[in-house]
């Protein structure tokens, strides 16, 4: 494998990094400073007027992070595309999600999930319970969310891990804070553009580079990188049909019914408007998970006919850095490529965050200080609900440095944390939505 020394930013690169960023600060000081929220609803759930389009797009980009971009194309080189099925799953999850949780939140005009709990079991401790558990999965997702990337550029493109964690954690934090839940809706809807547009674009010149998508499809076949049929009942076996669809669908479940997604659904102008949104996401999520999919077996192509592996070489440190490296190393002479998909790769990080941060800062209002904050003055509520997120932001920010000595995939570390933190509490939502004897024994 040829030396990497050419594997440099270009300035063009900077040039559209920098844009990026100061576009999405920008649309935060918009809302910030000329759509003023004057009381907590408007800032949490922008006064329940959200329109659906902006919805959807930011419930798809909140939760398809830079994990997804860079851990989904992982997956395919390493082992095969048995892992659509888990695309499979999620779209299932969003329908139970549309025709399920839809109906059953959205008329209690709830601001943080977990007031539920607290009205269905008349307790207050099912409530807290609820809160620390979904804010614990929001935490871990955050952290992973922020490293991620960082990780990747570090080894890659040689940006400090350290710079990367600071950067999109200050920016994230700071817009979320002035702009609320508006900026965080219309925040995720550019950055969706920048993560679909990058990766097709790179999509489109990665498949030139391999001599077509005959040649690619010959390749991956030729590999048995294509595999849709491992039905074995065994739990050990790594991916089946089985453990991705049913496993998944669980799995995925968490995210459809914590904060963020809750946030969303209940900020919107009608129930119909929540259902779209939700059932929008399933389109979406094909064709996301398609373009991922290929992007997986491109490497594999442009890795088998260069005859060489990159973990194996030495080229990388981790198989989690294989899409930056791709990039880096073959698209070094085009001005502006590597910009773009770094662009990308921070718009997931930053819609996650902002995400999170908001949501929790929900949680604080509405779950933790509820009692104390009763009597306070909107004004006050507003301003308490912005530092907050400043708290939160810094919390991120130091749990991803914290992180790094993580190993393994980035997705199976994602999943890991919002399995083990999101499921109990899915669990609990769901026993109390179909089973009317489940009460609190006082």
């Amino acid at each position: 494998m040829s030396s990497t020394d050419d594997q440099t930013f270009h300035v063009v690169d900077y040039i559209i990094m920098v844009l990026f960023l100061v576009i999405s600060t920008t649309i935060g000081l918009y809302f910030g400073f000329y759509k003023k929220q004057r009381t907590t609803e408007e800032y949490l759930l922008g006064g329940r007027k959200m329109n659906l389009l902006p919805v959807a797009l930011s419930l798809v980009v909140t939760f398809q992070s830079a994990i997804s971009v860079l851990g989904v194309p992982m997956e395919h080189y390493i082992y095969d595309t048995m892992t659509n099925y888990m695309f499979v799953a999620i779209m299932i999850a969003n329908a139970i999600q549309a025709l399920v949780l839809v109906p059953l939140l959205y008329p209690l005009r709830l601001t943080s999930t977990y007031e539920y709990f607290g009205r269905r079991f008349k307790s207050r401790a099912g409530q807290l319970l609820g809160t620390i558990m979904g804010m614990l999965q929001t935490l871990l997702y955050m952290a992973i969310v922020l490293l991620a990337p960082a990780l990747a550029l570090e080894a890659v493109a040689g940006i400090p891990l350290w710079l990367s964690i600071v950067v999109v954690g200050i920016i994230g934090t700071f817009y979320t804070s002035i702009g609320g839940i508006r900026t965080v809706i219309w925040t995720d809807v550019f950055q969706f553009i920048i993560l679909y547009a990058g990766l097709v674009v790179i999509l489109i010149l990665g498949i030139n580079k391999v001599g077509g998508v005959n040649r690619l499809g010959e390749i991956a076949v030729a590999g048995d990188r294509v595999n849709f049929s491992t039905t074995d009942p065994d739990p050990r076996v790594r991916h089946t049909v089985w453990g991705l669809l049913i496993g998944g669908m669980f799995n995925w479940l968490p995210n459809c019914c914590n904060q963020s997604a809750v946030q969303r659904i209940c900020s919107m102008r009608s129930v119909r408007d929540a259902k779209m949104s939700c059932l929008l996401n399933i389109p979406l999520i094909v064709i996301y998970g398609v373009v991922l999919s290929l992007v997986g077996l491109l490497l594999y192509a442009y890795f088998t006919l260069e005859q060489c592996d990159p973990y194996l070489s030495g080229a990388i440190s981790n198989n989690n850095q294989l899409v930056p490296y791709f990039v880096m190393r073959v698209f070094h002479n085009v001005p502006g490529l590597a910009g773009i998909f770094i662009a990308a790769l921070f718009s997931g990080a930053l819609s996650s965050l902002s995400s999170g941060i908001n949501s929790m800062s929900a949680n604080t209002l509405q779950d933790l200080l509820v009692d104390v904050l009763k009597d306070a003055q909107q004004y006050k509520k507003t301003m308490i609900a912005k530092l907050v997120v400043l708290v939160y932001g810094a919390l991120a920010v130091g749990l991803a440095y914290l992180a790094r000595s993580m190993a393994g995939p980035v997705t199976q570390i994602a999943v890991t944390a919002m399995g083990a933190a999101g499921g109990p509490m899915v669990g609990i939502l769901f026993l109390g939505a179909t089973f009317p004897q489940a009460n609190w024994i006082d």
